[in-house]
């Protein structure tokens, strides 16, 4: 007899828990079709351009949407203890509540994605396509990259992804040439442009233990000919 009643008790709570994962499934496809928009988002703003100086922003952006749907699975968790509260039994209007609190929970990622989208597909996607074009690998550390030829506005786009130093808006056919460990703090960079004649231009020598920075210029026909170099050793 004992044994028929832990049997049933035992179906009891199997049914509780289907039952409770049956009304659950609405809120779990809301959170998914958040999660699968996020990505598919994510997936088309990361162009090419933003792949070569972030190799990780896509796992790194993934992750974010993750921890916004595991938030919005919370805030349905208590919506529907609201629902209970004020006995609201209308599908249509829980639904509604629940795609909208998703919404708003998840509303930062839209908005930055959605900005970075139109930027790097729309409007600057010929632009990007050109800076790319120009890029090219290096062989000496882990990683690096460097480009020639290269206009203020191209080097102004590529020192907004990094850290890149700012030169005047004068400077015409710049070179970059970036390279780095990547787990060690190794990395050297030498940045070459050229200023009109009259510009004036500090010279630098630094050293502070294993970091250097220096900066020279040399004069070349009618122009000046600028050479700054940082190193991590």
């Amino acid at each position: 007899m004992l044994g028929d009643e832990e049997g049933l008790g035992y179906l009891q709570k199997l049914n509780s828990k289907k039952v409770i994962l049956k009304k659950s499934i609405k809120y779990i496809l809301i959170a998914a079709i958040n999660l699968i928009v996020l990505t598919a988002l994510l997936a088309l703003w990361t162009d090419k351009l933003e792949s070569l100086f972030n190799d990780l922003v896509r796992p790194i952006e993934f992750l974010k949407i993750l921890s916004f749907t595991v938030l919005s699975l919370l805030g349905m968790r208590l919506l529907v203890y609201y629902f209970r509260k004020k006995n609201i039994q209308n599908l249509s209007t829980k639904m509604k509540m629940a795609a909208l609190l998703t919404f708003l929970t998840s509303s930062y990622l839209y908005i930055d994605y959605s900005v970075k989208l139109i930027n790097n597909k729309v409007v600057n996607r010929h632009f990007r396509e050109q800076i790319t074009a120009k890029i090219k690998p290096v062989n000496g550390l882990a990683h690096g990259s460097t480009a020639e030829n290269l206009t203020i506005e191209e080097y102004h786009e590529i020192a907004n992804m990094n850290w890149f130093p700012k030169i005047p808006l004068e400077a015409t056919q710049i070179m970059y040439n970036y390279q780095y460990d990547g787990f060690l703090p190794d990395y050297s960079f030498i940045l070459v442009y050229y200023l009109p004649i009259e510009m004036k231009v500090e010279r630098i020598n630094h050293t502070n233990g294993d970091f250097s920075k220096n900066q020279s210029y040399e004069i070349v026909g009618n122009r000046k000919r600028v050479v700054y170099e940082e190193v991590e050793h």
